[in-house]
């Protein structure tokens, strides 16, 4: 709130510059606010991902948040029609930012629980990536039923 009014006490002042640069400042908290948000969600479907591949199974509450995350993920990740925060190339060095407080999180729940150090020497961070960006890439092109349908093909629930 304090920037909104910097900024009109240097408009009304005629002081331009220093109000270009506070809008600026403004733009780029907005925009670290919202990948913030990307990131939050990136990481609940890391968690997910790492369940799966260590377990070697899914169940119906994994896949769902799945879906969930990546639905989150599309509607939050757009600047404009055809513009957004993350680019779909630029995924990795979110999920290598993102995948240790995955694991983190992960480790409380895979096999009922256990140390992160060992979950993260059985997690295959090359496979985890690739997965991840096959799953983001659907954000990108898919409308929000299309992509729980190729959750629900990718990650069939055995009984």
């Amino acid at each position: 709130m304090e920037e909104i009014l910097e900024l009109k006490d240097c408009l009304l002042n005629q002081q331009y510059d220093r109000a270009f640069a506070i809008v600026e400042d403004l733009e780029a908290m907005g925009r670290q606010d919202k990948i913030n948000n990307l990131e939050s969600f990136l990481v609940i479907l890391l968690i997910h991902l790492i369940k799966i591949q260590v377990e070697k199974r899914v169940t119906r509450s994994w896949k769902n948040s799945i879906s969930n995350s990546l639905l989150a993920i599309q509607k939050r990740n757009r600047l404009g029609k055809k513009s957004h925060y993350i680019k779909q190339d630029n995924w990795d060095e979110y999920i290598l930012d993102c995948q240790f407080e995955a694991v983190l999180g992960a480790a409380k729940e895979v096999y009922e629980g256990m140390d992160y150090q060992e979950l993260e020497k059985l997690v295959d961070l090359d496979r985890l990536i690739v997965v991840a960006n096959e799953l983001l890439a659907l954000t990108y092109d898919n409308n929000p039923r299309e992509i729980v349908k190729v959750i629900d093909s990718k990650f069939p629930v055995k009984y």
